[in-house]
């Protein structure tokens, strides 16, 4: 009876029916990645959940982490894919959370994917043109996640904030996304002088002139400019309203599981098919197409790695390292050759 037993559910399994014992242990492993994303389609996101999941999908060689290639793969094994969103304002106000950055490290990106979350606008403290949530003074409480570049709590100059009298906010807490500062400058750097901002698909286009690199005003730049993003590191992280620190090069390389914590600080569940739909906002759409010459090792001098280095060693010393982020912090430094760098 027990070889009966043993041959029948043998050939459950083959075939891919279902053995009422065997299914309790079944539902993330039995059918690999496929069946494991439709079975968590419509359940609230846990991290635990969400590691297994990536895990599962993993030994099937799928690499669950955001991105065009996943949503590609979401697309041909959901039954049913639709990310065809419709955002909205709050219908209750929140609290004011500030996503807070150094210019050239993927605000307009995670904002996207806050959106795409939540399904709700997000603001700003100035008046962008490409979200809907920024044409209002976040103090109406339409949005509750609110764009600013600056090392200030409060100050807003968004032209309908002035229109309502409003000089000041008051941010409950804070999102403060840190990126490589080599890389975050060199993207500032290419939006400030790029030679044709309307073109940015094209290789050399909403980038600064290969020349400009080897001039006093890039050099000027970077020193002013690494101030600039030491001081909002050491800003917003230290500050006493609770802040959460989103790595940038951490969320390109998971979005699924970056997201999912960033809503867990939040206090917002979301179910899994607005984790799938992460997977549409690919990062690449804000990226500016470089050509390629235009690396780290190129642009950076000895001289400004220096400086570069010490501003980051700054904020490492200057940061809590209960927070985890030495390794990170580390990963940014670049060595100093002592020697002369020509640009390939």
């Amino acid at each position: 009876m027990n070889k009966q037993i043993f041959s029948f559910v043998t050939v459950c399994i083959i075939m891919g029916l279902s053995y009422p014992f065997v299914r309790k242990h079944t539902v993330m492993s039995f059918g690999g990645c496929s069946r494991a994303v439709n079975v968590n389609q419509y359940k609230i996101v846990k991290e635990r959940d969400l590691l297994e999941l990536i895990n599962t999908c993993s030994k099937d060689g799928v690499n669950l982490n955001g991105g065009k290639s996943n949503y590609d793969y979401l697309k041909r094994n959901l039954k049913n894919f639709n990310c065809s969103q419709s955002l909205r304002f709050l219908s209750a106000p929140r609290s004011l959370v500030a996503l807070a950055s150094f210019p050239g490290s993927g605000n307009t990106w995670t904002r996207q994917l806050i959106e795409t979350a939540t399904g709700y606008f997000t603001g700003s403290v100035y008046t962008d043109w490409n979200f809907v949530g920024s044409n209002e003074c976040p103090s109406r409480r339409r949005v509750f996640i609110v764009k600013t570049h600056l090392t200030s709590n409060s100050s807003t100059s968004h032209r309908d904030c002035t229109r309502i009298y409003v000089a000041h906010l008051h941010f409950a807490c804070a999102i403060c996304i840190l990126r490589n500062p080599y890389s975050a400058i060199l993207a500032e750097f290419n939006r400030e002088n790029s030679n044709n901002a309307r073109a940015h698909f094209d290789p050399g286009h909403w980038v600064a002139p290969k020349q400009m690199f080897t001039t006093k005003r890039w050099r000027m730049f970077v020193s002013k400019q690494v101030n600039r993003w030491k001081n909002m590191a050491l800003y917003w992280i230290q500050k006493n309203e609770p802040t959460y620190v989103l790595v940038y090069e951490r969320l390109l390389e998971n979005t699924f599981l970056e997201m999912s914590r960033l809503m867990t600080f939040l206090n917002i569940t979301i179910q899994y098919d607005s984790l799938y739909c992460l997977s549409a906002d690919d990062n690449r759409s804000f990226k500016r197409i470089i050509p390629h010459w235009m690396t780290i090792n190129n642009v950076y001098s000895d001289e400004l790695r220096e400086i570069v280095n010490k501003a980051v060693q700054t904020v490492k010393i200057g940061i809590d390292s209960k927070l985890n982020l030495n390794g990170v912090l580390n990963s940014y430094f670049l060595p100093i050759e002592n020697s002369s760098r020509q640009m390939q």
